[in-house]
C-alpha cells in the first residue's frame, strides 16, 4: 500500500514538472515573441542608481540591459535610451528603453532611475538687492542660478510680486520670489526682499557701502559659515578700500538668526557705520539644505 503511494507520488510531482515546463516555455515563448513578433527586452532589476555625472553616459543607463528576438535572436545592440521623463518625485525618473529587431518591430521598456547626488537647482545672487528710486533697475541683473544637470540657468529664473498689487518701483521694502525650473521639472523657490531707496547725493556718498564675496550661501545642515571671511572691503565717498583701510568707523556681524541645526532660509546681518553719523548695512542670505545624499 504504501508503495503505490509513493509510485502515485512521484507519478503526480512527475507530471506537475513536466507541466511547469510547459508553462515557462510557454510564456518565455509569449515574452520573447511579444504575441506580436515583437523582440523581447530583459532588466535584471526595475531601477537603476547613478550619479548626476552619469545622467549624460547612455553606456551607464543601458547597463544589464539586455534584448532577445525569436527570428534574431540576441539582439542587445539595437537596445537606446529613448527617453528620460521628467522627475516623478525628487531625483527620481523614469527611463524609457527601445530594442528594434531586423524587420523594424519595436518593443519598449521602462524602469524607474534614481539620482544618487541630485539636489535642486540653486540660486545665485551677485549683488545687494538694493536700488535706488531714481535708476531704471531690473533685479534679475543680480540673480542667477546653477543646476547640476542643467548648468547655468540663470535665463530661466523668473521673479514674481509676493503683492500682485505692489508697485516694485516705489520706495521701500517689497517682497518677492525668485523661481526657476530645470530640464526634469523641478522647481526651486526663493522668498526674499527688495528694497527701494531715496537717497540724497551726499547720503549716498557717505554712507560706507560694505562688500561681500557672496550674497547667497547654501551650507550643509550642521555645518557653519564663518560670516567675516565673505567681507571684501568696503566703499565710502566711491573710493574703495580694504576692510583694514576703513577707519572711518566699526563693522558689525549678526548671525543669531541663522539656525543650522533646522533647513530653511536666514540672514546674516552686517552694519557698517560712519563715526555715528550713517549706516550702510547688507546681507547675507544662508540657505541650509539637508546634508547632501
Amino acid at each position: 500500500m504504501k508503495k503505490n503511494k509513493r509510485k502515485l507520488l512521484t507519478f503526480l510531482l512527475s507530471v506537475l514538472g513536466v507541466v511547469g515546463v510547459i508553462f515557462l516555455i510557454y510564456v518565455w515563448q509569449e515574452n520573447i515573441a511579444g504575441g506580436n513578433g515583437k523582440p523581447f527586452i530583459i532588466c535584471p532589476t526595475d531601477s537603476i542608481s547613478v550619479s548626476v555625472e552619469s545622467l549624460a553616459d547612455n553606456s551607464i543607463l543601458l547597463r544589464d540591459v539586455t534584448a532577445m528576438d525569436v527570428e534574431d535572436g540576441d539582439i542587445t545592440g539595437s537596445v537606446v535610451v529613448e527617453s528620460v521623463s521628467q522627475f516623478v518625485d525628487e531625483g527620481h525618473s523614469i527611463v524609457t528603453y527601445a530594442a528594434f529587431d531586423s524587420t523594424n518591430n519595436v518593443s519598449k521598456l521602462t524602469r524607474h532611475l534614481f539620482l544618487t547626488d541630485y539636489h535642486p537647482p540653486r540660486f545665485t545672487i551677485s549683488a545687494p538687492l538694493e536700488f535706488s528710486y531714481s535708476s531704471n533697475f531690473n533685479p534679475l541683473s543680480c540673480v542667477g542660478a546653477f543646476d547640476c544637470i542643467d548648468g547655468d540657468i540663470s535665463d530661466r529664473v523668473k521673479m514674481i510680486l509676493v503683492n500682485p498689487d505692489d508697485d516694485i518701483t516705489a520706495v521701500g521694502t517689497h517682497q518677492v520670489e525668485f523661481r526657476v525650473t530645470n530640464s526634469l521639472g523641478d522647481v526651486s523657490s526663493l522668498d526674499t526682499e527688495i528694497e527701494v531707496y531715496d537717497r540724497t547725493y551726499t547720503e549716498a556718498r557717505m554712507i560706507p557701502n560694505l562688500r561681500l564675496s557672496e550674497h547667497l550661501v547654501y551650507v550643509d545642515r550642521y555645518c557653519r559659515i564663518d560670516p567675516a571671511s565673505f567681507i571684501t572691503g568696503v566703499t565710502l565717498n566711491g573710493a574703495p578700500l580694504s576692510v583694514e583701510e576703513y577707519s572711518a568707523g566699526s563693522i558689525e556681524i549678526d548671525d543669531s538668526r541663522v539656525d543650522y541645526s533646522t533647513p530653511g532660509v536666514y540672514k546674516v546681518f552686517y552694519t557698517c557705520d560712519n563715526r555715528g553719523e550713517y549706516y550702510g548695512y547688507t546681507v547675507l542670505i544662508v540657505i541650509v539644505t539637508e546634508v547632501a545624499r
